[in-house]
């Protein structure tokens, strides 16, 4: 799967309930000893860089997702439709 083919927006929609920006989330993740600076987890949510196994665990942990549900947040497939 290729990284620009993976759709963030179930985790930015819970990061935005739980936090009501990304900036919040991020500075709640360095609270809890994730090194990760905003400009980092902008290019990982927008399908620039990975997200690591690490912080994926801790991105669940904050959000109160279950590691066995992180697949529908963390590798679900981008679709387009053909007009």
């Amino acid at each position: 799967m290729m990284l620009n083919s993976l759709d963030y927006s179930l985790l930015r929609g819970r990061i935005r309930t739980y936090f009501g920006s990304e900036a919040n989330f991020v500075k709640e993740l360095q609270k809890n000893g994730v090194e990760m600076s905003a400009g980092s987890f902008s290019n990982k949510i927008n399908c620039k860089s990975p997200f690591n196994q690490i912080e994926i665990v801790e991105i669940c942990n904050l959000l109160g997702i279950a590691i066995e549900e992180s697949v529908t947040y963390f590798f679900t497939k981008k679709y387009e439709l053909n007009s």
